[in-house]
């Protein structure tokens, strides 16, 4: 940009340079799904906003069915292709999940990249 007036030109202002992005949208409603020994959860990955995602968090409910706790063990939080997470059955049935057999297991999403976390 360039101011000008009766005398002329100035010289150009500086560069500013910005990226026109914003949080990701909210993932897909993640589906549990059971394996002999595992619980899968899959997600689909939304859109990213703008910018790249660079990790999802995941949570599970725990027995109090009303408490979400993050699953960091078994979910990579920093992977960013990450759409697909395999938790073992004894992991959910010791603390702090401590889901009894037959109960459901819930799950739920966040994507994240540069400018935050989706809903």
């Amino acid at each position: 940009m360039q101011a000008h007036n009766a005398y002329g030109y100035s010289t150009y202002s500086n560069v500013v340079s910005i990226l026109a992005a914003q949080v990701p949208a909210q993932p897909s409603t993640p589906t549990t799904t059971w394996s002999p020994d595992n619980v899968i959860v899959t997600w689909s990955e939304p859109d990213n906003g703008g910018s790249p995602i660079t990790g999802y968090t995941v949570s599970l409910i725990q027995s109090d069915a009303i408490t979400y706790s993050t699953e960091l063990t078994n979910c990579d939080r920093a992977s960013s292709t990450l759409t697909t997470c395999t938790i073992p059955v004894t992991f959910l049935r010791a603390s702090p999940f401590s889901l009894a057999w037959g109960t459901s297991v819930y799950a739920k999403v966040i994507a994240t990249n540069i400018y935050g976390n989706s809903l």
